[in-house]
C-alpha cells in the first residue's frame, strides 16, 4: 500500500505539466505527427495506470531495506487506457427518425468525459471534429478555429457540486489522440473539495493548454488545445416554481415542480407577458434560499438544476412555448 501511494503522487506530478506527448512517425522525413491533447476525463478515483511490475523488474537493484525509491525516470512506465470507437443510434422521440453517430467510449471507467477528438474518415464520409461530454458538464462551450498554419480548439465547462456530500475528490486525467486516430487517457492530478469550507460559488478552476505539431512535406502546422474546467459549489435545489405573469405583473398561474421532473416544454398562457422562475435551495444553515429569474418572450429555453445521488447538480433545459 505504501508504494502505491508514492506512485500515485509521482504520477500526478509527472503528468500535470502535460509534457508526455510522444511522436508517431510514418515515412521518415515526410510525415510527422505529435500526439495531441484533446480533452480530459474527470474521475473521482485515482486512475492508477502505472506499470509497477515492469518498473520493479527493471529497477530491482534500487531496493534498500525492503523499500524502493522512484528515481524520477518513470515516464516510460506510465500506461495508457485506450477508448473504443462505437456507433450510437439516436432516436427523435417526436418523429421516430434515427441518426447514427460515432463516439469514443472509455470502458470500465466511471468518469466525466469532456474532449474533442477527430472522428476518422470512412468510405461514406470525411473526418470531422466532435465534442464528447457528459450531463455533469454544465455551461459547456466549444470554439474551433482553423487556418493554414494553426488549428485551435477551446473547451470550457463547469461541474456544479452540492454541499450535501462533504468531500469530493476530482482527478483531471488528460486525453490524447494519436496519428492513427486512437484515443487514450493518462493519469492526471487530483483536487479535493471540502464543501464545508465553501459557500455557494466558485471553488476551483483548472486550465490545460498544449500545442502539438504536424509536419507534412516540410510544412509544419500547429494544433493547439485549451481546456478550462471549473468546480462550483451549488446549494441543493429542492423545488422549482414557475410563475406566469401578465403585463400588469399579476399572477396568472403558479406551478411547482421537483427539480428532476421539469417538463421538456412549458406552454405559456395567451395573456402571459413574462415568467418568474424560482429555484428553492437549502443552504448550509438549513434555511431555504430562493433564487428568482425573469424571462420574457425573447427567451426560448430556461435552465434549471437538479442534484444527482453523487452530489453533482445537472442542468435541465426546458423549452418555452409562447404560442
Amino acid at each position: 500500500m505504501k508504494h502505491k501511494m508514492i506512485i500515485a503522487i509521482c504520477c500526478a506530478l509527472l503528468l500535470s505539466a502535460l509534457t508526455g506527448c510522444r511522436l508517431a512517425q510514418e515515412n521518415a522525413g515526410t510525415y510527422v505527427y505529435e500526439d495531441r491533447l484533446v480533452g480530459i476525463m474527470v474521475t473521482t478515483e485515482h486512475l492508477d495506470l502505472f506499470d509497477f511490475d515492469s518498473y520493479l523488474h527493471d529497477n530491482i537493484s534500487s531496493f534498500q531495506d525492503g523499500e524502493i525509491t522512484l528515481d524520477g525516470n518513470t515516464e516510460e512506465y506510465q500506461d495508457r487506457l485506450y477508448a473504443t470507437l462505437t456507433t450510437v443510434t439516436l432516436t427523435n422521440e417526436e418523429t421516430g427518425e434515427t441518426t447514427e453517430i460515432e463516439e469514443y467510449v472509455f470502458e470500465g471507467i466511471e468518469g466525466i468525459p469532456y474532449f474533442s477528438p477527430t472522428i476518422p474518415a470512412t468510405a461514406q464520409r470525411d473526418s470531422y471534429i466532435s465534442s464528447m461530454s457528459d450531463e455533469a458538464i454544465s455551461d459547456g462551450h466549444m470554439a474551433a478555429n482553423y487556418g493554414d498554419d494553426e488549428n485551435s480548439i477551446t473547451l470550457k465547462g463547469t461541474i456544479y457540486t452540492a454541499p450535501s456530500i462533504k468531500y469530493h475528490t476530482y482527478y483531471f486525467n488528460p486525453v490524447y489522440q494519436s496519428a492513427d486516430s486512437s484515443i487514450y487517457v493518462t493519469t492526471g492530478s487530483g483536487f479535493m473539495v471540502n464543501n464545508e469550507l465553501y459557500s455557494e460559488g466558485l471553488v476551483y478552476s483548472q486550465t490545460m493548454d498544449a500545442t502539438a505539431a504536424v509536419t507534412e512535406n516540410g510544412r509544419t502546422r500547429t494544433e493547439s488545445m485549451s481546456i478550462t474546467l471549473s468546480i462550483n459549489v451549488m446549494f441543493t435545489p429542492e423545488q422549482i416554481v414557475i410563475l406566469q405573469m401578465d403585463e400588469d405583473s399579476g399572477i396568472l398561474s403558479r406551478t411547482e415542480y421537483t427539480p428532476d421532473a421539469m417538463p421538456e416544454t412549458l406552454l405559456m398562457d395567451t395573456l402571459t407577458d413574462f415568467i418568474i422562475v424560482e429555484t428553492h435551495k437549502r443552504d448550509d444553515t438549513g434555511s431555504i434560499r430562493i433564487l428568482r429569474e425573469i424571462y420574457d418572450s425573447n427567451t426560448d429555453t430556461i435552465g434549471t438544476f437538479f442534484a444527482r445521488e453523487d452530489g453533482i447538480c445537472v442542468k435541465n433545459w426546458t423549452q418555452l412555448d409562447w404560442k
